[in-house]
């Protein structure tokens, strides 16, 4: 995709006047290039400095980029709901293969509630803040309160980036990067306020109860249709990684209003302007694994329980996930200990 025009950008979103030329944007530019020249999807950021570039904006000044430590740059707002038993293996990669060292547990009136199962779950306990909601809290789109609020307690750690994902998504790093390396690609690039990632959705693999691992169990996969442009496929879907300094609110669970004009691009840079999709398809840096539907039997929990969005799933979307084309996907069997 080739990055939008200085028209096109500033129609859609508000753009910063320029402060100074010089100072916000020859400068940045040069560190930019010189820093990050032969980084991957160097080309498309690339594209989308010079137009912004050439657009006036001062909104790419480079200034934001984070100091945190590793351990503080990142971290995942989870909503959850009566899911307990998903969340060991769930924590167990994220931290230790993924590096993600901070969890906001956002417990939508489970029972028990999921706080109480800590012992069970394998990482240390000061990784993991539990904020329980009980019925007389909740709202018809419960999940962008605790969005919401998932920021602010971020904010107040000093976190740089938060993913919002579910407790059947699972975050892969195909290429030779870590998570925090990717995201520090964007950080010279103030317009950026968002990544991206597209789904590579699992099927139930003839699932009939629930398997002791989700990463070994689940190894066929939706295909991506790349012959259509990804058309007929729900790998199309992203979820966002944001910025918490331009986390505005969530438009949906896939993406999100960003503050000063930002943008959500994908791994390489390509701006995001559909409010779910991004196409084409790629997971070179970043992959988001999603365990739609698992087991029969968890499927039919899942029914049961509903979701933060008042959007319960029925068994029309086990049918749609079960009959689409299927590809083998083991790539996360080598994250299986």
């Amino acid at each position: 995709m080739s990055a939008p025009t200085f028209l096109e950008f500033a129609s859609r979103r508000r753009l910063l006047l320029l402060a100074c030329a010089l100072v916000g944007i020859v400068l940045p530019a040069l560190l930019f290039y010189d820093r990050w020249g032969d980084a991957p999807g160097n080309a498309q950021l690339g594209s989308l400095l010079e137009t912004l570039k050439g657009s006036g904006s001062a909104i790419l000044a480079g200034s934001g980029i984070s100091n945190n430590p590793d351990d503080a740059y990142v971290a995942v707002c989870l909503a959850i709901r009566n899911q307990a038993p998903d969340l060991p293996e769930w924590l167990q990669h994220h931290y230790y293969n993924m590096g993600i060292r901070k969890f906001y547990i956002m417990d939508d009136g489970s029972s028990p509630p999921v706080s109480d199962f800590l012992d069970t779950y394998p990482i240390p306990a000061e990784a993991i803040e539990f904020h329980y909601y009980d019925e007389s809290e909740r709202i018809h789109y419960m999940q962008a309160k605790v969005y919401d609020e998932c920021i602010a307690f971020g904010q107040q750690h000093g976190h740089t980036w938060m993913a919002f994902i579910d407790a059947d998504e699972y975050f892969d790093t195909p290429g030779s990067e870590t998570i925090n390396e990717v995201l520090k690609s964007f950080e010279p690039i103030d317009a950026i306020g968002a990544v991206g990632v597209n789904w590579r959705m699992h099927t139930s693999n003839g699932q009939l109860i629930r398997a002791n691992s989700v990463m070994q169990a689940y190894t066929e996969c939706i295909y991506d249709d790349p012959e259509d442009n990804n058309e007929a496929s729900d790998n199309k879907h992203i979820k966002s990684i944001v910025r918490l300094a331009y986390y505005e609110s969530m438009e949906n669970p896939h993406k999100f209003y960003l503050k000063q004009g930002a943008i959500t691009v994908g791994e390489h840079g390509d701006w995001i302007e559909h409010y779910a999709f991004r196409q084409p398809i790629t997971r070179d840096r970043l992959a988001l694994h999603h365990y739609a539907v698992k087991s029969r039997q968890e499927y039919e929990e899942k029914i049961s329980r509903g979701n933060a969005m008042s959007d319960p799933k029925d068994w029309g979307f086990w049918n749609h996930v079960e009959e689409m084309p299927h590809v083998h996907c083991p790539e996360m069997l080598r994250w299986v200990k």
